[in-house]
Protein backbone atom coordinates (compact mmCIF):
# COMPACT_ATOMS: atom_id res chain seq x y z
CA UNK A 1 0.00 0.00 0.00
CA UNK A 2 1.49 3.36 -0.96
CA UNK A 3 2.10 5.93 1.75
CA UNK A 4 -0.73 8.42 2.10
CA UNK A 5 -1.66 11.35 4.27
CA UNK A 6 -4.79 11.27 6.37
CA UNK A 7 -7.10 14.04 7.39
CA UNK A 8 -4.81 16.96 8.09
CA UNK A 9 -3.81 19.92 5.94
CA UNK A 10 -0.26 21.23 5.90
CA UNK A 11 0.36 24.63 7.46
CA UNK A 12 2.83 27.33 6.51
CA UNK A 13 6.35 26.86 7.83
CA UNK A 14 5.95 29.54 10.50
CA UNK A 15 3.06 27.65 12.17
CA UNK A 16 4.56 25.27 14.64
CA UNK A 17 2.19 22.35 15.35
CA UNK A 18 -1.08 20.63 14.54
CA UNK A 19 -1.80 19.98 18.19
CA UNK A 20 -5.01 22.00 18.37
CA UNK A 21 -6.37 20.37 15.22
CA UNK A 22 -5.96 16.92 16.71
CA UNK A 23 -7.40 17.74 20.10
CA UNK A 24 -10.57 19.15 18.56
CA UNK A 25 -11.42 15.93 16.70
CA UNK A 26 -14.16 13.70 18.11
CA UNK A 27 -12.49 10.33 18.49
CA UNK A 28 -15.14 7.91 19.69
CA UNK A 29 -12.51 5.19 20.21
CA UNK A 30 -12.05 2.56 22.87
CA UNK A 31 -9.34 2.97 25.46
CA UNK A 32 -8.09 -0.46 24.32
CA UNK A 33 -6.23 1.15 21.41
CA UNK A 34 -2.54 0.26 21.53
CA UNK A 35 0.05 2.79 20.38
CA UNK A 36 3.80 2.31 20.26
CA UNK A 37 6.56 4.57 18.98
CA UNK A 38 8.72 2.10 17.06
CA UNK A 39 11.41 4.46 15.76
CA UNK A 40 12.77 7.91 16.56
CA UNK A 41 15.15 9.50 14.07
CA UNK A 42 15.88 13.20 14.33
CA UNK A 43 12.43 14.80 14.07
CA UNK A 44 10.73 11.79 12.46
CA UNK A 45 8.61 9.40 14.53
CA UNK A 46 7.23 6.05 13.37
CA UNK A 47 4.18 4.83 15.30
CA UNK A 48 2.48 1.44 15.33
CA UNK A 49 -1.25 1.41 16.10
CA UNK A 50 -3.59 -1.47 16.93
CA UNK A 51 -7.32 -0.78 17.24
CA UNK A 52 -9.56 -3.40 18.91
CA UNK A 53 -12.24 -5.42 17.09
CA UNK A 54 -14.92 -3.39 18.87
CA UNK A 55 -13.63 -0.22 17.21
CA UNK A 56 -13.55 -2.01 13.85
CA UNK A 57 -17.20 -3.08 14.22
CA UNK A 58 -18.20 0.43 15.28
CA UNK A 59 -16.61 1.98 12.18
CA UNK A 60 -18.07 -0.69 9.89
CA UNK A 61 -21.57 0.14 11.15
CA UNK A 62 -20.93 3.85 10.69
CA UNK A 63 -19.55 3.21 7.20
CA UNK A 64 -22.67 1.27 6.15
CA UNK A 65 -24.81 4.15 7.40
CA UNK A 66 -22.79 6.62 5.30
CA UNK A 67 -22.82 4.38 2.22
CA UNK A 68 -26.58 3.84 2.49
CA UNK A 69 -27.26 7.59 2.33
CA UNK A 70 -25.57 8.02 -1.04
CA UNK A 71 -26.04 4.79 -3.04
CA UNK A 72 -28.82 4.45 -5.59
CA UNK A 73 -30.70 1.14 -5.66
CA UNK A 74 -33.49 0.73 -8.23
CA UNK A 75 -36.92 0.91 -6.62
CA UNK A 76 -35.79 2.77 -3.52
CA UNK A 77 -35.24 6.39 -2.64
CA UNK A 78 -31.68 7.33 -1.51
CA UNK A 79 -31.22 6.22 2.08
CA UNK A 80 -34.40 4.09 2.11
CA UNK A 81 -33.04 0.79 0.73
CA UNK A 82 -33.18 -2.21 3.12
CA UNK A 83 -30.04 -2.53 5.23
CA UNK A 84 -29.59 -6.15 4.18
CA UNK A 85 -29.54 -5.15 0.51
CA UNK A 86 -26.97 -2.41 1.17
CA UNK A 87 -24.78 -4.84 3.11
CA UNK A 88 -24.97 -7.42 0.35
CA UNK A 89 -24.21 -5.11 -2.56
CA UNK A 90 -21.87 -2.52 -1.03
CA UNK A 91 -19.80 -4.45 1.50
CA UNK A 92 -16.44 -3.62 -0.13
CA UNK A 93 -17.28 0.08 -0.34
CA UNK A 94 -18.28 0.09 3.32
CA UNK A 95 -15.10 -1.75 4.34
CA UNK A 96 -12.99 0.82 2.47
CA UNK A 97 -14.91 3.61 4.20
CA UNK A 98 -14.43 1.92 7.58
CA UNK A 99 -10.68 1.71 7.02
CA UNK A 100 -10.57 5.42 6.24
CA UNK A 101 -12.47 6.20 9.44
CA UNK A 102 -10.18 3.95 11.48
CA UNK A 103 -7.05 5.48 9.98
CA UNK A 104 -8.14 9.07 10.50
CA UNK A 105 -9.21 8.59 14.08
CA UNK A 106 -6.44 6.14 14.89
CA UNK A 107 -3.77 8.62 13.79
CA UNK A 108 -5.41 11.37 15.82
CA UNK A 109 -5.73 9.21 18.95
CA UNK A 110 -2.13 7.99 18.64
CA UNK A 111 -0.77 11.53 18.40
CA UNK A 112 -2.92 12.63 21.33
CA UNK A 113 -1.96 9.68 23.54
CA UNK A 114 1.77 10.13 22.93
CA UNK A 115 1.55 13.93 23.32
CA UNK A 116 3.25 14.46 19.97
CA UNK A 117 3.63 17.99 18.59
CA UNK A 118 3.27 17.28 14.89
CA UNK A 119 4.58 19.86 12.42
CA UNK A 120 3.52 18.13 9.20
CA UNK A 121 0.74 15.94 7.87
CA UNK A 122 0.98 12.39 9.26
CA UNK A 123 1.59 9.78 6.54
CA UNK A 124 0.27 6.22 6.79
CA UNK A 125 3.06 3.91 5.58
CA UNK A 126 1.56 0.42 6.01
CA UNK A 127 -1.82 -1.19 6.75
CA UNK A 128 -2.37 -4.82 7.69
CA UNK A 129 -4.95 -6.85 5.75
CA UNK A 130 -8.43 -5.79 6.80
CA UNK A 131 -10.50 -8.35 8.68
CA UNK A 132 -13.85 -7.18 10.10
CA UNK A 133 -13.57 -9.68 12.96
CA UNK A 134 -10.05 -8.81 14.08
CA UNK A 135 -8.03 -5.87 15.38
CA UNK A 136 -7.00 -3.21 12.85
CA UNK A 137 -3.26 -2.56 12.62
CA UNK A 138 -1.29 0.09 10.77
CA UNK A 139 1.84 2.23 10.94
CA UNK A 140 2.34 5.90 10.21
CA UNK A 141 5.11 8.47 10.32
CA UNK A 142 4.96 12.04 11.51
CA UNK A 143 7.47 14.85 11.93
CA UNK A 144 7.66 16.54 15.31
CA UNK A 145 9.05 19.77 16.68
CA UNK A 146 12.66 19.44 17.88
CA UNK A 147 13.29 19.13 21.59
CA UNK A 148 16.24 21.12 22.90
CA UNK A 149 17.20 23.44 25.74
CA UNK A 150 18.25 26.82 24.45
CA UNK A 151 21.70 27.91 25.58
CA UNK A 152 24.51 30.37 24.88
CA UNK A 153 22.29 33.35 24.09
CA UNK A 154 23.65 35.80 26.65
CA UNK A 155 26.92 37.68 26.38
CA UNK A 156 27.20 37.15 22.64
CA UNK A 157 30.09 39.03 21.05
CA UNK A 158 29.13 41.14 18.07
CA UNK A 159 30.62 44.03 16.12
CA UNK A 160 28.58 47.21 15.85
CA UNK A 161 29.67 49.43 12.98
CA UNK A 162 27.78 52.08 11.08
CA UNK A 163 30.01 53.90 8.62
CA UNK A 164 29.36 57.67 8.64
CA UNK A 165 28.22 59.32 5.40
CA UNK A 166 30.90 61.61 3.95
CA UNK A 167 30.59 64.42 1.41
CA UNK A 168 32.33 62.16 -1.09
CA UNK A 169 29.62 59.52 -0.55
CA UNK A 170 26.95 62.11 -1.28
CA UNK A 171 28.73 63.34 -4.43
CA UNK A 172 29.07 59.78 -5.69
CA UNK A 173 25.40 59.03 -5.04
CA UNK A 174 24.30 62.20 -6.84
CA UNK A 175 26.53 61.29 -9.80
CA UNK A 176 24.98 57.82 -9.90
CA UNK A 177 21.55 59.46 -9.84
CA UNK A 178 22.54 61.54 -12.85
CA UNK A 179 23.75 58.39 -14.64
CA UNK A 180 20.38 56.75 -14.00
CA UNK A 181 18.69 59.73 -15.65
CA UNK A 182 20.96 59.69 -18.69
CA UNK A 183 19.45 59.61 -22.19
CA UNK A 184 20.72 57.69 -25.19
CA UNK A 185 21.53 59.90 -28.17
CA UNK A 186 23.08 59.33 -31.57
CA UNK A 187 26.86 59.21 -31.23
CA UNK A 188 29.08 61.48 -33.29
CA UNK A 189 31.72 58.74 -33.38
CA UNK A 190 31.92 56.95 -36.71
CA UNK A 191 32.98 53.55 -35.37
CA UNK A 192 31.58 51.39 -32.57
CA UNK A 193 33.61 51.24 -29.36
CA UNK A 194 33.37 49.65 -25.92
CA UNK A 195 31.69 52.71 -24.37
CA UNK A 196 28.86 52.82 -26.91
CA UNK A 197 25.42 51.29 -27.17
CA UNK A 198 24.73 49.38 -30.38
CA UNK A 199 21.32 49.05 -32.04
CA UNK A 200 21.47 45.83 -34.06
CA UNK A 201 19.46 43.34 -36.09
CA UNK A 202 20.73 39.77 -35.92
CA UNK A 203 19.97 36.19 -36.95
CA UNK A 204 21.88 33.17 -35.69
CA UNK A 205 22.67 30.11 -37.82
CA UNK A 206 23.80 26.62 -36.80
CA UNK A 207 25.00 24.33 -39.58
CA UNK A 208 23.50 26.75 -42.06
CA UNK A 209 20.03 26.62 -40.51
CA UNK A 210 18.39 29.52 -38.61
CA UNK A 211 18.51 29.17 -34.84
CA UNK A 212 15.09 29.04 -33.21
CA UNK A 213 14.79 32.12 -31.00
CA UNK A 214 18.17 33.35 -32.23
CA UNK A 215 16.99 36.52 -33.91
CA UNK A 216 16.05 40.09 -32.99
CA UNK A 217 15.52 43.50 -34.56
CA UNK A 218 16.52 46.88 -33.12
CA UNK A 219 18.13 45.10 -30.19
CA UNK A 220 19.94 47.53 -27.86
CA UNK A 221 23.30 46.18 -26.71
CA UNK A 222 25.49 47.81 -24.04
CA UNK A 223 28.99 47.26 -25.40
CA UNK A 224 30.54 47.57 -21.92
CA UNK A 225 28.37 44.86 -20.32
CA UNK A 226 28.58 41.04 -20.46
CA UNK A 227 26.34 39.62 -23.17
CA UNK A 228 24.07 36.59 -23.23
CA UNK A 229 25.68 35.67 -26.55
CA UNK A 230 29.38 35.74 -25.70
CA UNK A 231 31.57 37.17 -28.46
CA UNK A 232 28.83 39.09 -30.23
CA UNK A 233 29.90 42.51 -28.92
CA UNK A 234 33.59 41.88 -29.60
CA UNK A 235 32.79 40.91 -33.18
CA UNK A 236 31.23 44.32 -33.83
CA UNK A 237 34.01 46.56 -32.50
CA UNK A 238 35.10 49.07 -35.13
CA UNK A 239 31.95 48.68 -37.23
CA UNK A 240 30.14 51.66 -38.72
CA UNK A 241 26.39 52.29 -38.79
CA UNK A 242 24.93 50.29 -41.67
CA UNK A 243 27.74 47.69 -41.68
CA UNK A 244 26.85 43.99 -41.81
CA UNK A 245 29.09 41.32 -40.32
CA UNK A 246 29.18 37.55 -39.84
CA UNK A 247 30.22 36.98 -36.23
CA UNK A 248 31.34 33.46 -35.20
CA UNK A 249 30.18 32.43 -31.73
CA UNK A 250 31.15 29.29 -29.78
CA UNK A 251 28.65 28.26 -27.13
CA UNK A 252 30.16 27.07 -23.83
CA UNK A 253 30.26 23.37 -23.00
CA UNK A 254 27.99 23.98 -20.01
CA UNK A 255 25.39 25.85 -22.06
CA UNK A 256 21.84 25.33 -20.67
CA UNK A 257 20.83 24.22 -24.18
CA UNK A 258 22.26 20.75 -24.87
CA UNK A 259 21.72 21.28 -28.60
CA UNK A 260 24.11 24.26 -28.56
CA UNK A 261 26.65 23.15 -25.92
CA UNK A 262 30.18 23.35 -27.32
CA UNK A 263 29.00 24.14 -30.85
CA UNK A 264 29.94 27.05 -33.11
CA UNK A 265 27.27 29.21 -34.67
CA UNK A 266 27.35 32.22 -36.97
CA UNK A 267 25.39 35.39 -36.34
CA UNK A 268 24.63 37.68 -39.25
CA UNK A 269 24.51 41.13 -37.66
CA UNK A 270 23.62 44.56 -39.02
CA UNK A 271 24.68 47.61 -37.01
CA UNK A 272 21.66 49.91 -37.27
CA UNK A 273 22.93 52.79 -35.11
CA UNK A 274 25.63 53.83 -32.64
CA UNK A 275 24.38 55.51 -29.49
CA UNK A 276 25.98 56.97 -26.38
CA UNK A 277 24.89 58.19 -22.98
CA UNK A 278 24.05 61.84 -22.46
CA UNK A 279 24.36 62.42 -18.71
CA UNK A 280 22.61 65.55 -17.37
CA UNK A 281 24.73 68.18 -15.63
CA UNK A 282 24.51 68.02 -11.85
CA UNK A 283 23.05 71.46 -11.09
CA UNK A 284 19.91 73.22 -9.87
CA UNK A 285 18.09 72.39 -13.12
CA UNK A 286 18.78 68.69 -12.60
CA UNK A 287 17.40 68.95 -9.06
CA UNK A 288 14.27 70.70 -10.35
CA UNK A 289 13.74 67.93 -12.91
CA UNK A 290 13.61 65.56 -9.93
CA UNK A 291 11.05 67.73 -8.14
CA UNK A 292 13.37 69.51 -5.69
CA UNK A 293 14.03 73.27 -5.49
CA UNK A 294 17.83 73.19 -5.65
CA UNK A 295 20.96 71.06 -5.87
CA UNK A 296 21.61 71.77 -2.20
CA UNK A 297 18.23 70.29 -1.27
CA UNK A 298 18.90 67.28 -3.51
CA UNK A 299 22.20 66.58 -1.75
CA UNK A 300 20.51 66.96 1.63
CA UNK A 301 17.84 64.40 0.66
CA UNK A 302 20.47 62.04 -0.71
CA UNK A 303 22.46 62.26 2.52
CA UNK A 304 19.35 61.52 4.60
CA UNK A 305 18.67 58.43 2.50
CA UNK A 306 22.27 57.23 2.78
CA UNK A 307 22.24 57.66 6.57
CA UNK A 308 18.97 55.73 6.82
CA UNK A 309 20.21 52.95 4.53
CA UNK A 310 23.42 52.52 6.52
CA UNK A 311 21.54 52.44 9.80
CA UNK A 312 19.24 49.76 8.41
CA UNK A 313 22.20 47.83 7.02
CA UNK A 314 23.94 48.09 10.39
CA UNK A 315 20.86 46.77 12.17
CA UNK A 316 20.55 43.90 9.69
CA UNK A 317 24.22 43.04 10.19
CA UNK A 318 23.80 42.96 13.98
CA UNK A 319 20.77 40.68 13.60
CA UNK A 320 22.75 38.43 11.25
CA UNK A 321 25.62 38.19 13.73
CA UNK A 322 23.24 37.42 16.59
CA UNK A 323 21.54 34.75 14.48
CA UNK A 324 24.88 33.18 13.59
CA UNK A 325 25.99 33.10 17.23
CA UNK A 326 22.66 31.63 18.36
CA UNK A 327 22.88 28.87 15.78
CA UNK A 328 26.50 28.13 16.64
CA UNK A 329 25.49 27.71 20.28
CA UNK A 330 22.38 25.60 19.59
CA UNK A 331 22.74 22.65 17.23
CA UNK A 332 19.82 20.28 16.64
CA UNK A 333 17.94 18.64 13.79
CA UNK A 334 14.90 20.36 12.32
CA UNK A 335 11.89 18.86 10.50
CA UNK A 336 12.78 18.18 6.87
CA UNK A 337 9.26 19.01 5.69
CA UNK A 338 9.43 22.50 7.24
CA UNK A 339 12.79 23.12 5.59
CA UNK A 340 11.38 21.96 2.26
CA UNK A 341 8.32 24.21 2.54
CA UNK A 342 10.48 27.19 3.44
CA UNK A 343 12.89 26.46 0.57
CA UNK A 344 9.96 26.31 -1.86
CA UNK A 345 8.68 29.61 -0.49
CA UNK A 346 12.09 31.27 -1.00
CA UNK A 347 12.39 29.92 -4.55
CA UNK A 348 8.84 30.94 -5.49
CA UNK A 349 9.43 34.44 -4.11
CA UNK A 350 12.50 34.78 -6.33
CA UNK A 351 10.58 33.43 -9.31
CA UNK A 352 7.94 36.12 -8.83
CA UNK A 353 10.60 38.82 -8.67
CA UNK A 354 12.32 37.55 -11.81
CA UNK A 355 8.98 37.44 -13.60
CA UNK A 356 8.33 41.05 -12.63
CA UNK A 357 11.74 41.94 -14.08
CA UNK A 358 10.65 40.58 -17.45
CA UNK A 359 12.80 37.44 -17.58
CA UNK A 360 11.58 34.64 -19.82
CA UNK A 361 10.23 31.39 -18.35
CA UNK A 362 13.23 29.53 -19.77
CA UNK A 363 15.71 31.90 -18.10
CA UNK A 364 13.78 31.78 -14.83
CA UNK A 365 13.78 27.97 -14.82
CA UNK A 366 17.56 27.90 -15.37
CA UNK A 367 18.20 30.38 -12.56
CA UNK A 368 15.85 28.52 -10.22
CA UNK A 369 17.80 25.28 -10.65
CA UNK A 370 21.00 27.10 -9.75
CA UNK A 371 19.55 28.74 -6.65
CA UNK A 372 17.90 25.63 -5.17
CA UNK A 373 20.97 24.44 -3.15
CA UNK A 374 21.42 27.91 -1.61
CA UNK A 375 17.68 28.16 -0.94
CA UNK A 376 17.82 24.83 0.89
CA UNK A 377 20.66 26.05 3.12
CA UNK A 378 18.93 29.37 3.80
CA UNK A 379 15.66 27.59 4.58
CA UNK A 380 17.33 25.29 7.11
CA UNK A 381 18.94 28.31 8.77
CA UNK A 382 15.64 30.20 8.97
CA UNK A 383 13.69 27.25 10.36
CA UNK A 384 16.32 26.45 12.99
CA UNK A 385 16.68 30.11 13.97
CA UNK A 386 12.90 30.41 14.33
CA UNK A 387 12.92 27.57 16.85
CA UNK A 388 15.82 29.14 18.75
CA UNK A 389 14.10 32.54 18.86
CA UNK A 390 10.92 30.92 20.14
CA UNK A 391 12.91 29.12 22.83
CA UNK A 392 14.65 32.34 23.89
CA UNK A 393 11.29 34.12 23.99
CA UNK A 394 9.89 31.39 26.23
CA UNK A 395 12.95 31.37 28.50
CA UNK A 396 12.84 35.16 28.88
CA UNK A 397 9.02 35.28 29.00
CA UNK A 398 8.83 37.49 25.92
CA UNK A 399 5.44 37.79 24.23
CA UNK A 400 5.76 39.86 21.08
CA UNK A 401 6.17 39.80 17.32
CA UNK A 402 9.28 38.23 15.79
CA UNK A 403 10.79 41.67 15.11
CA UNK A 404 10.21 42.68 18.72
CA UNK A 405 11.66 39.37 19.93
CA UNK A 406 14.81 39.94 17.89
CA UNK A 407 15.14 43.48 19.26
CA UNK A 408 14.67 42.21 22.82
CA UNK A 409 17.34 39.55 22.33
CA UNK A 410 19.73 42.21 21.06
CA UNK A 411 18.95 44.21 24.19
CA UNK A 412 19.63 41.18 26.41
CA UNK A 413 22.93 40.62 24.64
CA UNK A 414 23.99 44.22 25.26
CA UNK A 415 22.60 44.76 28.76
CA UNK A 416 22.84 41.42 30.60
CA UNK A 417 25.67 42.61 32.81
CA UNK A 418 28.98 44.43 32.63
CA UNK A 419 30.90 41.30 31.64
CA UNK A 420 28.57 40.67 28.73
CA UNK A 421 28.69 44.29 27.60
CA UNK A 422 32.47 44.10 27.62
CA UNK A 423 32.18 41.47 24.91
CA UNK A 424 30.67 43.95 22.50
CA UNK A 425 33.10 45.74 20.25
Amino acid sequence: MPARAYGFKSRPAHHRTYKEGFSNMVLGLSNDIKVKITEEKDCLRTLSVEMPPSAVQEKIEKAFEQVATRVKIPGFRPGKAPVAMVRENYKEAAYDQAQDLLLREGVSEAIKSKKIQAVATPVVTSVADFNPEKAFQFQFQVEVAPEFKVANYKGIKITKTVKPVSDADVEKAVKNLADLNARLIESKDETLGKTHFAVINYQGYLDGKPLEGGQAENFLMDMSAPQAIAGLAEGLLGAKAGDERDVPVTFPADSPSQELAGKQATFKVKLVAIKEKSVPAVDDEFAKDLGLPSLSELKSRVKENLVREREQAGKAEIERQIGDRLLEGNTFAVPASMVQRQAEYLVNRQKERMGQQGLSKEDIDKLVERMKPDAQKQAEREVRLAYVLDAVAEAEKIEASEDEITAKIASIVEKSDEAERAGLE
